[in-house]
């Protein structure tokens, strides 16, 4: 009974616990090595923190306890995050290596930077976001849903996937090196194309007006010299396209180093 009395104790904070709200309009907004994140863009002017709790996997022994971390960081949020401020600059980090799913709520004038480089983990999702955009993924893919803002997006092992219910007006430059660059458009979407792409292939429904395209092996030799280690006995294709869909428009450059880019139609 005792034992039971203690875990409903334990509950009532989780239960009741208060989103995490700071104002953020106009400032940058920096997230990193965060496990389990989705930003969700708002014309609010705060930063707002949500979390799932697991109470199955809750510790016991830490109710009523800040988790903290070797490098001094400290959850001030209560989900598991430390958030800092100085002089415009707003630093989101995870306390810890067992981060749980977060969504977190930002301004749509704010700038937002997302880096990630370890294997622990899952996906960035990025959605309805209207300001600018800077991620480095390292080991998961980048989900994108209307976010409408200038981009660039680097994945290095997996995919990246965007998806526009209405035309980008912004530059958005999405680079994989090692897996797909998939980008869903509207059919009317006005755009530059720069495309690229090395040991992989390119595919579309638009109807493409090529302005120059350029198919050109680069000797291993000279790879070596520019710092590319890949050595697979072949040389290098570099396949480069310039073009225009529905007579040109913001500058969508898609580049998916060893596989493939795939640009259809909504």
């Amino acid at each position: 009974m005792l034992r039971i009395l203690l875990l409903l104790l334990f509950a009532v904070p989780l239960l009741g616990q208060q989103d995490f709200k700071l104002a953020a309009a106009g400032k940058t907004i920096e997230f990193r090595e965060i496990d389990q994140l989705t930003i969700v863009g708002g014309a609010g002017s705060e930063l707002t923190v949500e979390g799932r709790s697991n109470h199955a996997e809750a510790d016991e022994r830490a109710a009523g306890l800040r988790r903290i971390s070797a490098s001094g960081l400290r959850d001030n949020t209560g989900f598991g995050l430390s958030v800092t401020e100085s002089e415009g600059r707003i630093l989101v980090q995870q306390v810890g290596g067992d981060g749980k799913s977060v969504t977190v709520r930002v301004p749509n004038s704010a700038t937002v930077k997302v880096e990630q480089s370890t294997v622990r983990g899952d996906d960035l999702t990025v959605s309805d976001f209207s300001g600018e955009l800077d991620v480095s993924m390292m080991y998961h893919s980048v989900e994108l849903r209307n976010v409408t803002g200038p981009m660039a997006v680097n994945a290095v092992y997996d995919d990246i996937v965007a998806v526009w219910d209405n035309p980008p007006t912004e530059e958005v430059r999405l680079h994989s090196s090692y897996s797909n660059v998939d980008v869903t458009l509207p059919a009317a979407t006005k755009a530059d194309l720069r495309l690229s792409s090395g040991y992989g292939n390119m595919y579309t429904d638009f109807d493409i007006q090529i302005k120059a395209n350029t198919t050109a092996s680069v000797p291993q030799e000279e790879r070596r010299e520019r710092g590319d280690n890949w050595n697979d006995g072949e040389d290098f294709r570099q396949n480069q396209l310039t073009g225009t869909i529905n007579g040109g428009g913001p500058l969508l450059s898609l580049t998916a180093t060893y596989d493939n880019l795939y640009i259809r139609k909504q």
